[in-house]
């Protein structure tokens, strides 16, 4: 009897262990302009340390990383239509804004994932939900940004910025 319950014990184990489904892991879907829609993907993780790098860069105005972690072909959509080409004129806007608004950023989520580009090439990404706090006319704003990064090769391809300024809770 003894033996049956640890053959048993063991059956058990042994099933348990089997392996599970190894195909990516489908986690949305994005849609072209004709509505046909393709399969995003959980991503690699190291996208998300290499955009937790890219923060720190700006928050200590690091503009060298900034640099080093911007690709060739670097560009950046901002909130309000902004449209910034190359690595020099990113890091002429940052100088600037830096200078006026002292921006800070805490990195409140991130989710790499993968999915195809605008050209139709599988690649990856980090949405990334930050607080950014700066200065404007010299009272201290909080927003709220979404950003969502094409990475490539350990760099910064590109960037769309969405941003939020949170109102107040009626009290009535």
């Amino acid at each position: 009897m003894k033996k049956f319950f640890y053959l048993l014990s063991i059956s058990i184990i042994l099933f348990s262990c089997e392996s599970g489904d190894s195909s990516p892991q489908v986690i949305g879907f994005t849609a072209d302009q004709d509505g046909v829609k393709t399969d995003v993907i959980a991503g690699p993780s190291d996208t998300v340390s290499i955009w937790e790098n890219y923060i720190e860069a700006h928050n200590s105005r690091d503009m060298d990383a900034i640099r080093n972690l911007n690709s060739d072909d670097f560009s950046a959509y901002g909130e309000a239509g902004q449209v910034v080409e190359g690595s020099d004129a990113h890091i002429g806007f940052l100088s600037e804004w830096f200078e006026i608004s002292n921006p800070k950023w805490k990195v409140l989520w991130a989710i790499s994932n993968s999915g195809y580009n605008v050209n139709n090439d599988m690649a990856d990404f980090v949405t990334a939900g930050h607080e950014l706090v700066m200065s404007v006319d010299g009272e201290e704003v909080t927003l709220y940004q979404v950003i969502d990064a094409m990475i490539a090769d350990g760099k910064i391809v590109n960037f769309n910025v969405y941003q939020q300024e949170r109102g107040q809770a009626s009290t009535e």
